[in-house]
């Protein structure tokens, strides 16, 4: 290894790298084995990240936060001139961006070929990091084995959806660590992506 590539090297140890700050096209392109500068890191992040953003699409914005706003009219002056805009066509924006953000997050997941079971486990757990325990999130894993109803209706399924999903907290543990697996292996590359029931999936991240 020649002495620049390991100073390159070095640096990248001992500054670890911001993901949560870097776009998501780039941090995409990162988490991909065939990026020069791919590493395991980027991938763990990636995937951590996604299953965040899909977490809040389903609990947080949701679709119909996030759209039927009139697409002109917003921001414009008093008179009707649009020489200021107004906060509320700043938040329609951000708005805008935030739904193509996670409307990728759901291309992604949805790429990745998980069961529902596996996907279900994954947000749960993904969910229950949060220290908030509010809701469905106070319960214990015990007790979503015992009845997952309330964790899959919060997720935006029907709660008749989640019967007998888990056999034990073992069993949805193991559901959801096979879904990182296989998100892993997506958002590594089409080399790993054997498991995968959509590899032509577009992301299109920004």
């Amino acid at each position: 290894m020649s002495a620049l590539a390991m100073m390159q090297r070095s640096e990248r140890v001992t500054h670890p790298v911001d993901y949560q700050r870097m776009s998501l096209k780039k941090h995409a392109a990162l988490a991909s084995q065939s990026h020069p500068e791919h590493t395991d890191a980027a991938a763990v992040a990636f995937v951590s990240r996604m299953l965040d953003m899909e977490v809040e699409r389903r609990t947080i914005y949701g679709d119909e936060h996030l759209q039927g706003y009139p697409a002109q009219g917003l921001g414009d002056a008093p008179g009707g001139t649009d020489i200021a805009r107004e906060p509320l066509a700043d938040l329609y924006d951000r708005g805008i961006a935030d739904h193509q953000a996670h409307k990728a997050a759901q291309r992604f997941i949805e790429g990745a070929g998980l069961t529902f079971r596996q996907r279900v486990a994954v947000l749960i757990v993904t969910a229950k990091a949060d220290r908030r325990c509010n809701g469905p999130r106070a319960m214990t894993y015990a007790q979503i084995v015992d009845n997952p109803r309330p964790w899959v209706q919060y997720l935006g399924w029907p709660p008749g959806a989640g019967a007998m999903l888990f056999k034990d907290t073992k069993a949805l543990d193991n559901a959801a660590s096979e879904a990182r697996k296989k998100l892993m292996r997506y958002a590594i590359g089409p080399e790993d992506t054997i498991c995968c029931e959509n590899q032509d999936v577009e992301l299109h991240f920004q």
